[in-house]
């Protein structure tokens, strides 16, 4: 007849259980985060694929390139930490900003976008603008 388990037999292996339990679904979600965001690994948006030892920034700029709307706006695209860039520059529209943004942040490996783009006519007033009360006495 087989001998029945201890208590604390029991317990040793259900903290086992519930341990290898918690490190299957951290991987897990993990490993989906970027199917979740819409994000596939390696790919670019378009579904293209970056070319070989791109930096975050070079997939940035690449995303930026391949739509039509942004590709003539003068964007710079800084690295920042790991997984983060920063976008700077001017653009015409609230919408571009917004949509460069988003380009970005559908980038594979880019977790993090800092936006920094400013915008023509609402950013730049008051700047470089002449003072027109006259000299002072």
């Amino acid at each position: 007849m087989p001998r029945r388990p201890a208590s604390s037999d029991l317990v040793a292996w259900m903290l086992v259980g519930a341990s290898l339990g918690l490190a299957a679904g951290y991987l897990a979600a993990e490993l989906a985060a970027p199917l979740r965001a819409g994000r596939v690994p390696g790919r670019l948006p378009g579904g293209t694929r970056p070319p070989a030892g791109s930096s975050l920034a070079d997939l940035a700029r690449a995303a930026l390139a391949g739509d039509p709307a942004l590709r003539d706006l003068e964007l710079e695209v800084l690295p920042a930490t790991a997984g983060v860039v920063e976008l700077h520059g001017w653009v015409p529209s609230r919408t571009l900003r917004a949509r460069a943004g988003r380009v970005v942040a559908a980038t594979a490996a880019i977790r993090t976008v800092v936006n920094c783009l400013l915008v023509r006519g609402e950013d730049d007033l008051g700047i470089d603008q002449p003072d027109d009360t006259g000299p002072s006495a």
